[in-house]
């Protein structure tokens, strides 16, 4: 069976010259290999989902994604932070830090997330060798904020660095989300890029 062409169907195209468009509309077919499905969704806002970081994409703007949704990233050991003397930190993008943890610690799982938080879930080892979880307050890695050049931030210039400490100490997620749209992410552009 043949379809007809649409875009010469008259009641069609009065319909979308009442609506006020020349465009055509574009529809993206669901495909579960690279678009999140709602268990995926549920299972990354809440709690995350564990996995290596050279699963996690990169996209062309340095930000992370699962399918087509930009997630954070974070080392789910209390211990991790503790021994390197750093306050928790979460990730948004492929910055140095990351690229380090994936070249020196290839096994060293990171939790990823959709969640909009500043509390995220460590594994605490307690006396006795037991690990509990715990909610800890995390900061947004400098180095990724460097690394997108986040509203100018810039790590390493001492002329900008009043301005820098300002981006960071204001930082919020959903600020951010709103300028790297968080979900859906298209595919029509560039497939590939993905």
């Amino acid at each position: 069976m043949e379809l007809m062409d649409f875009t010469e169907f008259e009641a069609f195209n009065t319909l979308r010259e009442k609506m006020g468009t020349d465009r055509l509309g574009y529809f993206e077919l669901f495909d579960p290999a690279i678009h999140l499905t709602g268990q995926e969704r549920s299972q990354l806002e809440n709690p995350g989902l564990l996995m290596k970081p050279e699963a996690i994409k990169v996209l062309p703007d340095k930000t992370l994604a699962i399918k087509n949704s930009r997630v954070l990233a974070y080392v789910p050991i209390e211990n991790w932070f503790r021994d390197r003397r750093e306050y928790p930190a979460y990730h948004v993008a492929m910055c140095s830090e990351l690229e380090e943890l994936k070249r020196e610690h290839p096994e060293q799982e990171v939790t990823v997330t959709t969640r909009l938080s500043d509390d995220y879930e460590l594994m605490k080892l307690r006396p006795g060798g037991d690990m509990s979880m715990v909610n800890h307050g995390f900061v947004v890695c400098k180095n990724c904020l460097h690394a997108l050049r986040y509203k100018d931030f810039d790590l390493y210039r001492n002329r900008k660095r009043g301005y820098s400490q300002k981006v960071l100490g204001d930082f919020n997620l959903r600020d951010f989300y709103r300028l790297y749209q968080q979900y859906p992410l298209s595919f029509r552009a560039n497939r590939d890029s993905l």
